[in-house]
């Protein structure tokens, strides 16, 4: 299992923070960088940049919200980005959430299922490079497409179209219940399928405060529909109970668990202050090293 870094900086950091944190990756050892979208900077945009500083890392998204760009404007950013990062593109996309939609970004809302599956056929389309009125005028190499996906029908729908899922607020219950199930129900299913849970992680003695700072940092996505029934799934109230914070032996337990219920990268959010950060990089250092 593959680990890697999911930051916030993308939407409250500035350019030099990403690309100083991509570059923080590299130096120990981790796999990939991966940036949500959603109010602050333009994810790929900042990927762009930190792909031509910085060698080597996976850049990855997660995810664009696909109301934001229409299939076109999408393919024609993910062109740019691989040529400025040489092919280090992974690109997430997925529906967001009702609320964000319509009150971050003042669109309307529709079936996020029905409106997915029409998206990634035309971005696929395009990427192909089989229509000569939806063209590409550039040459460029297709990123691997990800699916934000944590319930049955958008999972299944990933299997069928695209080369992966990406989780937030998901642990080993649902990624087997829901992500290796659809999975195991496509046989015929020969490509590789990537698996990447992204999670607060927090590598410090003291669990309670950890705890409490994870809360006011992200709990505000425990009220959202899609994650109150991944939540219930797993048996939490909140992504704070969710979040793996303890020693290193209790961590590195706990990505044992994500890694054998089929998680093929775990993006790690450090979720940590003080003395705890230098901890936790080190311990994310180790174990990538492991592998």
């Amino acid at each position: 299992m593959r680990i890697g870094l999911h930051s916030g900086s993308t939407i409250r950091g500035s350019i030099d923070s990403v690309v100083g944190e991509v570059g923080r990756v590299r130096t120990h050892g981790l796999s990939g960088y991966w940036g949500p979208m959603l109010n602050g900077h333009d994810t790929l945009t900042v990927l762009a940049i930190a792909g031509r500083e910085v060698p080597d890392v996976e850049l990855g998204t997660a995810v664009v919200p696909i109301p934001l760009r229409p299939p076109f404007a999408l393919a024609q950013q993910a062109a740019s980005v691989q040529e400025a990062s040489s092919n280090r593109l992974v690109l997430g996309i997925g529906p967001s959430h009702e609320a964000i939609v319509r009150g971050t970004f003042g669109l309307p809302w529709s079936s996020p299922l029905a409106v997915t599956r029409d998206y990634v056929e035309r971005l696929q389309h395009i990427f192909s490079g089989a229509s000569d009125e939806m063209k590409i005028g550039v040459r460029f190499e297709p990123p691997p497409l990800l699916l934000g996906a944590v319930n049955p029908l958008m999972t299944k729908l990933a299997v069928a179209k695209a080369d992966g899922v990406i989780t937030w607020a998901a642990g080993p219950k649902t990624i087997g219940e829901v992500t290796r199930s659809a999975l195991d129900l496509a046989p015929e299913r020969s490509a590789p399928f990537r698996i990447v849970a992204a999670l607060p992680l927090c590598i410090t003695d003291d669990t309670e405060s950890a705890r409490v700072k994870v809360h006011k940092w992200f709990g505000g996505n425990d009220g959202l529909p899609t994650y109150q029934k991944v939540l219930a799934r797993e048996g939490v109230r909140g992504i704070a109970e969710l979040a793996l914070i303890g020693s290193e032996d209790e961590i590195d337990r706990r990505l044992d668990e994500f890694a054998a219920s089929g998680v093929t990268d775990f993006a790690a959010n450090v979720s940590a202050a003080g003395r705890d950060t230098e901890r936790t990089w080190e311990f994310l250092a180790g174990r990538a090293a492991r592998g």
